[in-house]
C-alpha cells in the first residue's frame, strides 16, 4: 500500500497542520481562477456574498479558506498572502477570530449547533481541506445520521454576525455545504443575506447547489470550481505518495476524473485489487453462477464500507468507459492495460437495452452502501439484477 499525507487520526498536531493549503499557491491547480479572486480582492470588487460550486475532490473549500486568508492578510502581495503574519498564522490553525465556521452537524438532544464541533471540524479540514460529507461523518462517528443544518445554526450564524471584528477589518462567514440546511435555516439565512452587516464576506461552499433555495442563489456571485485537470491531479498524487511513478499518477488521475479524494482512494486501496474483483465478479454475473456471486457478495461484505464505495466508484468508471466503447467514440475511453482488454471484450455485451439499466443498477449500489446498506444483501440482489441485464436482448 502506498504512502500518504495522514488524515484525520494522525496522532502527531505539528503533521496534521503543516499539511493545510491556505495559501493559493498551496491549492492544486486552478491558475486561471485564483488569480480572478485575487485581482477582486486588489481592485476592490469584494462581494458579500460567494459561492464556492464545485464537485467533490475539486478543492472548493480549499479555494475559500486562500481566499479568506488573503483578503484578511495586512501584508499580501500580487499574488498570496504573506503566510508569517499574525492573520496568516491564525488561519493556519483556522482559529482567526474573524473567521467564523458553520458546517452540516447530527443533532443530539442538548446540541443542535455548530460551535461544540468546530475543534473536530478544524481539526478534519486541517488533515484533509478537500474534505467531503463522508469523511466529516466518519470523522463524527455518526455512522447513517442525517447530518444537517436547522435553525439554532441560522440563529448562531446571526449571534457570530452580531459581535465586532476583532482586527477592525472584514468578518468572514464560511459555510460549509450549505445546501443541507433546513426550510427554517435556509429562510432565516436569507433574511441575513439580504441585509448584511458592513464589512461581512459570506463564503459559501457547496457540491450540490442546486438544493439551494433560489433566492439564496441569487443573492450569491458564482465562483465555478472546476474538476482538476488529470496533470494537475497527476502531480498533487506524486506528492502525497512518493511511491507512485508518472504513470501510475496519470492512469489514476483520469480514472479518478478531477476527483483529489477519489484518486487518493483509489491509490490507497490498490486500485489493481478492485480491477480482478470487478472484472471476475461481471463475469460470474454473465455465466450466472449464483454460487460463485453468493461467495462474492461475501467477499464484498468483509471489505468494510470505504473499500466498498471505492469498489462502487471504481466499476462505475469502468462501466461508463465501456459505454463510451459501445458508443463508438473509443477516443473518449481512458483505460490502457488488462482494463483497455476489458473495456473492449465487455463493451461487446451492451446494447439498447442493458447499457442504460446496468449503470443505474450500479449508481442506486453505490447510493445505499453510502447509507450503510446490508452489504451482502445488497451485493447478491446487485448480482442477480445485472444477471438479467447482461443477458438481456437488444
Amino acid at each position: 500500500m502506498y504512502r500518504t499525507t495522514p488524515f484525520f487520526h494522525e496522532a502527531d498536531p505539528e503533521r496534521r497542520t503543516t499539511f493545510a493549503p491556505m495559501l493559493f499557491s498551496k491549492v492544486i491547480g486552478h491558475a486561471a481562477l485564483k488569480a480572478k479572486l485575487i485581482g477582486n480582492i486588489r481592485e476592490g470588487r469584494v462581494a458579500h456574498a460567494q459561492l464556492f460550486m464545485g464537485p467533490r475532490g475539486s478543492g472548493n473549500l480549499a479555494l475559500a479558506l486562500a481566499y479568506a486568508q488573503y483578503l484578511l492578510c495586512p501584508d499580501r502581495d500580487a499574488a498570496d498572502a504573506c503566510g508569517t503574519c499574525s492573520s496568516c498564522l491564525q488561519m493556519r490553525k483556522l482559529e482567526h477570530p474573524d473567521v467564523h465556521l458553520e458546517f452540516p452537524i447530527f443533532f443530539t438532544e442538548k446540541v443542535k449547533v455548530c460551535e461544540p464541533y468546530t475543534p473536530q471540524w478544524r481539526q478534519a479540514v486541517l488533515a484533509e481541506p478537500y474534505l467531503d460529507i463522508e469523511q466529516w461523518r466518519d470523522q463524527m462517528e455518526s455512522e447513517n445520521k442525517q447530518l444537517r443544518m436547522g435553525v439554532d445554526i441560522a440563529q448562531e450564524i446571526q449571534r457570530k454576525l452580531s459581535l465586532r471584528s476583532f482586527m477592525g477589518g472584514y468578518k468572514v462567514m464560511l459555510i460549509w455545504l450549505p445546501e443541507l440546511m433546513d426550510a427554517a435555516a435556509a429562510n432565516k439565512m436569507l433574511k441575513v443575506l439580504e441585509e448584511p452587516e458592513p464589512n461581512t464576506v459570506f463564503l459559501l461552499v457547496s457540491v450540490d447547489a442546486e438544493q439551494l433555495l433560489a433566492t439564496i442563489l441569487s443573492r450569491a456571485q458564482l465562483v465555478k470550481v472546476p474538476a482538476l485537470r488529470p496533470t494537475e491531479l497527476a502531480e498533487a498524487l506524486r506528492e502525497r505518495f512518493a511511491e507512485l511513478s508518472d504513470e501510475e499518477a496519470m492512469a489514476i488521475a483520469l480514472r479518478s476524473e478531477g476527483d483529489l479524494l477519489e484518486g487518493v482512494d483509489m491509490a490507497n486501496k490498490n486500485e489493481a485489487e478492485l480491477f480482478v474483483f470487478f472484472r471476475d465478479w461481471l463475469r460470474a454475473c454473465f455465466r450466472r453462477e449464483v454460487v460463485v456471486t453468493v461467495e462474492f457478495g461475501e467477499a464484498f461484505q468483509k471489505m468494510g464500507r470505504e473499500k466498498q464505495k471505492s469498489l462502487m466508484r471504481y466499476g462505475l468508471y469502468l462501466i461508463r468507459q465501456c459505454v463510451l466503447q459501445w458508443q463508438g467514440v473509443p477516443e473518449l475511453v481512458r483505460v490502457e492495460g488488462q482494463e483497455q482488454e476489458f473495456v473492449n471484450n465487455f463493451s461487446k455485451l451492451l446494447n439498447a437495452t442493458n447499457a442504460e439499466g446496468i449503470r443505474r443498477e450500479m449508481e442506486a449500489a453505490h447510493y445505499h452502501v453510502e447509507r450503510n446498506a446490508n452489504p451482502k444483501i445488497l451485493f447478491s440482489d446487485l448480482s442477480f439484477k445485472l444477471m438479467g441485464l447482461l443477458r438481456a436482448a437488444a
